[in-house]
């Protein structure tokens, strides 16, 4: 007799290739009745995941608009790929699936941001530096305070100007990239210029705020370089690793 496991590989297998892939021995009945059973679930995980997909990507949907979105989810959802991700993380590949094909690339800069977003959402819980800790710091001391990210931050450099339904990150003039913060419950979306990109991607280790402060007067900021550290500080991008 087959394990639970052999049975649930052989059950998803069957759903994802066809009645090719049904190992009889695991129904009883007519086979005609067992395919019309399987394609009725299966119609009902396509459903699921084309709706998953939705929720995870709200504003391509509405750029994109209903017929061309739902074109490119039903494709997406039948690569293989897609077939290996769960409901939850089934947008995981949908940004590269996105590049492959004749869409805008600020449209694919949004996609990338939303599904950054749901990254930052379940990301593990830390508490961020504040502004507060520093302030009794002699600057001795406040240049060797060592740093990291939040574990909930991701970046996403933008190949285009923003889309539309992101424009309001925009006001201050076309940023170099966008912050995706979580450093309590909300999720905070955070335009940053090439300083503070560039501040960001050298954190990808542990870093000195003296070190921080140098990166930004080499890259533009000489008059202030504070500036750029602070605003990632306030965004709640940063831990102490102290």
């Amino acid at each position: 007799m087959p394990s639970l496991l052999e049975v649930q590989r052989n059950f998803v297998a069957t759903i994802n290739e066809g009645p090719s892939a049904l190992d009889p021995a695991l129904f009883v009945g007519d086979a005609d009745r067992i395919i019309l059973g399987l394609k009725a679930h299966a119609n009902t995980i396509s459903h699921a995941r084309l709706v998953a997909l939705e929720q995870s990507f709200p504003m391509l949907h509405l750029e994109l608009g209903d017929s061309a979105f739902n074109s490119l989810s039903r494709e997406y959802v039948e690569t293989t790929a897609a077939r290996a991700f769960d409901l939850n993380d089934i947008g995981k590949g949908f940004v590269a699936f996105l590049e492959r094909r004749d869409i805008a690339t600020n449209l694919i800069d949004l996609a990338a941001i939303e599904w950054a977003w749901l990254e930052s959402f379940h990301a593990a819980d830390f508490m961020p530096i504040a502004l507060g800790q520093l302030a009794g710091l002699n600057e001795s001391k406040l240049l060797d305070y060592e740093v990291a990210l939040h574990p909930a931050v991701r970046l996403r450099q933008l190949q285009a100007p923003l889309a539309q339904s992101l424009a309001e990150l925009a006001a201050d003039g076309n940023p170099a990239s966008i912050l995706i913060v979580r450093p309590e419950a909300e999720v905070r979306l955070l335009a940053l210029d090439a300083a503070g990109t560039l501040l960001i991607e050298k954190m990808s280790s542990p870093n000195s705020i003296g070190n921080l402060l140098s990166l930004a007067c080499e890259h533009g900021h000489e008059a202030d370089p504070i500036g750029p550290v602070l605003n990632l500080i306030g965004a709640g991008a940063l831990i102490a690793m102290e």
